[in-house]
């Protein structure tokens, strides 16, 4: 979906835990860069490279994937990615690079979310947990708040961890638009705050605090990994979630 010239939220299905959903990437692009923001669980790369193609974007052409947060909806692909262009750069938040790079276990994999996998039959929890071990990959840029990337005609990295220590979100100057990842969610075309259930209670009020910080920019359009675009009047629907 087109959400202006040089950006595009891609509708990805997906399929985990026995329950498909759509999950919204982002595509930004300029003259000398295209960036992926997120990037699917593992055997997202089809679907990719036909977004891509959809946006009238080659997907030889992709350099970058920037990674809000460390979940395996978020990273599973990109070692498939890496596969097929080795000089795609991998860059994310300090705080969530060992995650990614497998110095740290996932948090998900010390979480309640353990229970939900725990609970799956022998050969679906035998699927997820090797999926778990095997998507790490190096990151090669880390990024920091406040911290302005140069292209795409100009991408603020704000630190909002709270869902993960380091979560970021994104806003892209030019058409000013936030990508949020898991900061928010859109549920039943209404723009709503962090899932809190699976965070405990000092993530949850983290997480919340984390928002505040977007009262600083003119934001027209919201792209939520969970739930797609909103753009009816964000700034104040986000004031009042917090």
């Amino acid at each position: 979906m087109k959400i202006a010239d040089g950006i595009e939220m891609i509708n990805l299905p997906m399929n985990l835990m026995g329950m498909n959903r759509t999950i919204y990437p982002t595509l930004i692009w300029d003259d000398d860069s295209v960036v992926l923001v997120d990037a699917g669980v593992t055997n997202s790369l089809p679907e990719i490279k036909n977004a891509m193609k959809d946006a009238n974007i080659l997907f030889e052409k992709l350099n970058k994937i920037i990674v809000t947060h460390q979940d395996i909806d978020h990273i599973g692909v990109i070692k498939s990615i890496l596969d097929e262009l080795p000089e795609v750069k991998v860059i994310a938040h300090e705080e969530d690079k060992p995650y990614i790079q497998g110095e740290k276990k996932l948090i998900r994999l010390n979480s309640n979310f353990m229970n939900r996998i725990n609970s799956l039959p022998k050969e679906e929890r035998e699927k997820i947990l090797d999926m778990f071990e095997n998507v790490h990959v190096e990151v090669n840029m880390t990024l920091t708040d406040g911290e302005e990337l140069a292209y795409c005609g100009g991408i603020i990295v704000i630190h909002t961890p709270g869902h993960t220590p380091g979560h970021i979100c994104l806003y892209h100057k030019k058409t000013k638009t936030l990508i949020v990842g898991d900061a928010m969610n859109v549920v039943d075309g209404q723009l709503i705050g962090p899932n809190k259930q699976i965070m405990n209670e000092e993530e949850g009020r983290i997480a919340i605090n984390s928002l505040k910080k977007f009262e600083e920019y003119d934001i027209e359009n919201v792209i939520n990994y969970h739930g797609g675009l909103f753009n009816d009047n964000p700034n104040q629907r986000i004031k009042d979630l917090f």
